[in-house]
């Protein structure tokens, strides 16, 4: 399933105009183009699916289990603390592309979260996705210890 009015159809899937993290058959994850932490990534489904209402359960399971594999590389690429897990449903939930998506945001101790958005250059975020891939390509079973 394609929407060409969703910009994560058409500009990501389709167009490949992101800074992709990982991918495989039916996922794709990528650096959210306005972070609210360095290293925000975005897994999305390939299909479209609007939100959690609408999505196939297994199609549901490979997201989630691709967050869980990417958010250990997130950590260790960005030197973060912890990581938040977020997912939003419906306008009024906050969701503001209508394709379904989870949130990969590292957390820093050291500092509060701020929920305003950043606007960040492409390069920075090239950079970024090669510092994760890197990560998931050496990940070595060692997970990182969250406080």
């Amino acid at each position: 399933m394609y929407s060409e009015n969703c910009v994560f159809c058409r500009d990501v899937i389709r167009d490949r105009k992101a800074s992709i993290v990982y991918e495989n058959d039916s996922v794709i994850a990528f650096m959210d183009i306005a972070p609210v932490e360095p290293g925000h990534v975005l897994v999305v489904p390939k299909d479209h699916y609007v939100n959690i209402m609408d999505i196939d359960e297994p199609v549901y399971l490979e997201v989630h289990r691709v967050t869980r594999m990417i958010s250990p590389a997130v950590v260790r690429a960005v030197g973060a603390d912890a990581v938040n897990i977020g997912q939003n449903n419906g306008a009024c939930a906050n969701q503001r592309v209508f394709h379904y998506h989870v949130h990969i945001i590292p957390r820093f101790c050291s500092r509060e979260l701020n929920w305003g958005r950043k606007a960040v250059e492409d390069e920075e975020l090239e950079q970024m996705a090669v510092l994760i891939r890197n990560e998931i390509a050496d990940h070595d079973g060692r997970i990182p210890e969250l406080r």
